[in-house]
C-alpha cells in the first residue's frame, strides 16, 4: 500500500491512450500466519442464486417494549489460524450478464460524479463523494492528483467527461457464487470547450478493480500499472488480526442481546412462522431455541436472562479474498444470569464456539453474519453446510 512510484510511471496508470490488459489476478487471502499459494481462477459456471439480502439482522423489537441491552463482550487476543483462500472463480453464465449490465449503467454517473468533484475539489461534500468511489490507497490517491490537473481550466473553458467503452477483462466470484471483483478497462474522454466555442477532448483510460458496494453501485478498489505491469494496490490482505478483534465485540453483540430477557417485555424475541427473509439450517435452529426461550419467558419460569464476563477468542479466520471477507469462528466463555419474579439470580458458566460470516465489499467496512454454532455434541448446527449462496448477496 505504501509504494513509493515515480510520479511519470502512476501518470500511465490514468491517462494511458491506449488499453492494456492486466494478468490474470491471483487472489489471496492469507496472513504472514498462513502459506502464499498463487491460485488460477476456474472458468465454471455459476448459477445465480435467489436474491436475498447480504447481511441478515435481527427483526427490531418496537420502540417503548422494555429490552435487554447488548452485552458487554472483552476479546482476549491471540494467535489464531488462517486458511488460505480458495481459488476464485471465473464467472460465466446469467450471474455474469447481471453484474455486467449493472456495471455498465452505473459508469455513466461515475463519470459525472468525478466531474462533480474536479469542479470543487476542496468542498467537503466532494471529497465524500470521491471516496464513495475510489477505495482509500496509493491508486486513489494518484486518482485525485489527476483530477487536480485536469481541473485546471482557462477563462470560460468548460470540461467533461464522456464515456468511451468498458471490456471486462475478469469477473471473480467466490466458491459459493457472489461476485467478488471485476477487472475491467474503461476508456472515456475530457471533452473540453473553450470560451471561443473550439472543442478538443483528451483520451483517457484507467483499468481498474470493481468491487459491488450495493443498490446498484460498484467501487473502485485498485488500478493497473502497465509500466510497472502491475496493480497499484496489490492483493497483500486488507484485513488484520487487530481488525477483527476490534469488531468482534460491536458485530456480536446483538447476537447474545436476542438471547437476554428483562421483565416487562411485550414482544417475542424468535421470528413468527413465514416472517424470516432467510432461512438456513442454523437460522432455523437458532429461530427454534429462540422460541423456545419465548415460551419459557411467557410462563415466568425466568424473568431475566443476561450474560456476563462474557468473553471471546477468535480461533480460525476462512478468508474468501484478499479484502478480508470470510468465515471467523470464535469461542465465547460468559456467565449466564437467570432470575424468577420472586427468586434469585442464578448464575451458570457457558462456553459457545460459534461460526460468523465476516462480509466486507471494499476492505473497508464490515458486518458480521453468525451462520453456524456447535451444538452440545460437537456437531455443527448447520450440518455442514453454510449456505453462504444465500447468505452473501445483495438486494439491489
Amino acid at each position: 500500500m505504501g509504494s513509493q512510484l515515480r510520479w511519470p510511471a502512476l501518470a500511465l496508470a490514468v491517462l494511458v491512450l491506449g488499453a492494456c490488459t492486466a494478468p490474470a489476478a491471483t487472489p489471496s487471502g492469507t496472513s504472514p500466519a498462513a502459506s502464499s499459494v498463487t491460485a488460477t481462477p476456474t472458468v465454471a459456471p455459476t448459477v445465480e442464486p435467489t436474491a436475498t439480502t447480504l447481511v441478515r439482522t435481527p427483526d427490531p423489537i418496537p420502540t417503548g417494549s422494555p429490552q435487554a441491552p447488548a452485552p458487554s463482550i472483552r476479546v482476549v487476543p491471540q494467535a489464531f489460524a488462517v486458511v488460505t483462500a480458495a481459488p476464485l472463480i471465473e464467472v460465466i453464465g446469467p450471474f455474469r450478464t447481471t453484474s455486467e449490465t449493472e456495471l455498465r449503467s452505473w459508469v455513466p454517473s461515475f463519470l459525472q460524479e468525478l466531474d462533480q468533484y474536479r469542479t470543487g475539489l476542496n468542498e467537503s461534500s466532494n471529497r465524500a463523494l470521491f471516496e464513495s468511489l475510489y477505495a482509500p490507497g496509493p491508486y486513489a490517491e494518484l486518482i485525485r492528483q489527476s483530477l487536480r490537473v485536469g481541473a485546471s481550466t482557462g477563462p470560460g473553458e468548460q470540461r467533461k467527461f464522456e464515456i468511451g467503452q468498458l471490456t471486462i477483462q475478469h469477473m471473480y466470484a467466490k466458491p459459493w457464487g457472489r461476485v467478488a471483483y471485476i477487472d475491467a478497462t474503461l476508456t472515456y474522454t475530457d471533452r473540453i470547450t473553450a470560451a471561443d466555442g473550439k472543442t478538443s477532448s483528451v483520451p483517457l483510460t484507467q483499468q481498474a478493480r470493481f468491487v459491488n458496494q450495493g443498490h446498484g453501485m460498484y467501487k473502485v478498489i485498485d488500478g493497473y500499472d502497465p509500466t510497472l505491469g502491475r496493480w497499484v494496490d496489490g492483493e497483500q490482505p486488507r484485513w488484520s488480526a487487530l481488525a477483527l478483534e476490534a469488531e468482534a465485540p460491536t458485530q456480536m453483540g446483538w447476537f447474545f442481546q436476542r438471547e437476554s430477557y428483562v421483565p416487562g417485555e411485550q414482544y417475542p424475541h424468535a421470528a413468527p412462522p413465514g416472517g424470516r427473509f432467510l432461512v438456513t439450517a442454523f437460522d432455523d435452529a437458532w429461530n427454534n431455541s429462540l422460541d423456545k426461550l419465548d415460551a419459557s419467558y411467557a410462563k415466568k419460569e425466568f424473568t431475566t436472562r443476561r450474560f456476563e464476563d462474557l468473553t471471546v477468542r477468535i480461533s480460525r479466520f476462512e478468508p474468501a479474498t484478499f479484502l478480508g471477507d470470510g468465515i471467523v469462528t470464535a469461542v465465547v466463555n460468559a456467565r449466564l444470569v437467570t432470575a424468577a419474579a420472586s427468586g434469585p439470580e442464578r448464575s451458570t458458566p457457558v462456553t459457545r464456539t460459534l461460526r460468523l460470516y465476516r462480509i466486507t465489499r471494499d476492505g473497508l467496512n464490515a458486518n458480521w453474519q453468525v451462520v453456524d454454532e456447535q451444538g452440545p455434541n460437537g456437531a455443527w448446527l448447520s450440518g455442514g453446510n453454510l449456505e453462504l449462496a444465500e447468505i452473501d448477496q445483495d438486494r439491489g
